[in-house]
């Protein structure tokens, strides 16, 4: 049956030793056991995220014939990879193993209506520790516009809210993180760049008072770590950049949204999915600098329209201060990136790609420290 198959791989993976695993997941997609596959070709997605536990994401497509019929196919294989021994920890935000349990335990199959994920056809052990995810290719738009953030917002929202009024149970699994952004600062701060001696001779009042700023956020970290554990808990994605949410037309052309890469799953407190969207959105460059205030306004309150669609009547202080604390945190990592490129143009005077990541950099941390006074003004009420 594999004999005459036209076969052109372009990512130099052994694919040719997968035909077996590649007819069952076109047997999946097409609900037939009858398929003879004609063709196909591997296609490096060009995988660039610096996720230590990726090895690659490839595109595997090509012709089938069902009872005579020639028809397309396309299948999407991430490849997981062991990485340094915290990430084989349950724990840890990256547990590397997490997206393959993810697709196995079968929990996305289970979620509220408001999102949809990937269908996963296989997940497959390697010899040599690698683990190849087969799933369901799905053809999407990116959000851009405020108005396709606020859409997203919303569904979150829903989402999140599925778990505040039992209408979903929290999944219990030990391999979903359940202190997401406590990993996340910890491994930041190991990994950003020691800035101090830079920062101690730079006189700038600006300089000094962002650093100050920073210092103080450390030394406040466990504390506001601690207090997001007490928000009403909710499962989260936690990894919402633009190119994990898809904007999916249905045969009566309304949008559904579709997430992709569920490595970061975790039970979170109620306002941190959108924190992580708000965020990693700014500082992917997603979000036009011009617009920060504007989509955090839409975000927020788009949000709260998924809470309230799910019946959700809580104090909404709780919401605010999940998101504009989990915001804040990212300076974490934000500000030892904003002196370190700080540091490079003084190399490189005329590196406009440096000069525009820290001129966004140095809006972002000013939106953390916003946020971060904002949080503590709540944190002060909440706990009247």
């Amino acid at each position: 049956m594999c004999s005459n198959i036209t076969l052109e791989n372009n990512a130099g993976i052994p694919i040719e030793d997968k035909m077996d695993q590649i007819l069952t997941c076109i047997k999946a997609i097409y609900g037939s056991p009858d398929v003879e596959l004609v063709s196909v070709t591997c296609d490096d997605m060009g995988y660039k995220t610096p996720n230590f536990t990726t090895s690659g994401i490839f595109r595997l497509h090509g012709m089938v014939k069902i009872k005579s019929e020639l028809k397309q196919w396309c299948v999407i294989l991430k490849i997981i990879k062991p990485d340094t021994a915290e990430k084989d920890n349950p724990e840890h935000h990256n547990f590397w193993r997490r997206e393959a349990l993810v697709f196995e335990s079968g929990l996305l199959k289970e979620l509220p209506e408001s999102i949809c994920a990937a269908e996963s056809f296989l997940v497959e052990e390697q010899q040599d520790g690698e683990i190849w995810i087969w799933m369901e290719f799905v053809k999407g738009e990116y959000a851009n516009t405020v108005e396709q953030f606020a859409y997203i917002a919303r569904q979150i929202g829903r989402f999140n809210g599925s778990y505040l009024k039992t209408k979903q149970m929290l999944p219990n699994q030990e391999w979903i993180c359940r202190a997401w952004l406590k990993s996340w600062t910890t491994a930041s701060r190991m990994y950003a760049p020691n800035m101090e001696e830079y920062v101690s001779r730079i006189s700038t009042d600006h300089v000094q008072r962002t650093w100050a700023w920073y210092q103080e956020l450390l030394n406040n970290l466990d504390s506001a770590l601690n207090s997001l554990q007490r928000l009403p808990r909710v499962l989260a994605h936690q990894d919402l950049s633009q190119m994990n949410m898809l904007l999916v037309k249905n045969e009566a052309n309304k949008t559904r949204l579709v997430l992709i890469d569920w490595q970061f799953m975790s039970i979170s407190g109620i306002g941190e999915d959108l924190g992580k969207l708000y965020g990693v959105n700014m500082s992917l460059g997603i979000i036009p600098p011009d617009q920060y205030k504007w989509f955090q306004t839409s975000l927020y309150n788009a949000y709260l329209e998924g809470l309230r669609d799910m019946d959700w009547r809580g104090d909404v202080d709780l919401v605010r201060y999940g998101f504009c604390l989990s915001t804040a945190l990212r300076s974490v990592w934000e500000v030892p990136q904003y002196f370190s490129i700080m540091a490079q143009l003084e190399k490189e005077p005329t590196n406009d790609k440096l000069r525009e990541r820290l001129n966004r950099l140095h809006l972002i941390i000013a939106i953390h420290k916003k946020m971060a006074e904002e949080a503590n003004s709540l944190q002060l009420q909440l706990h009247k």
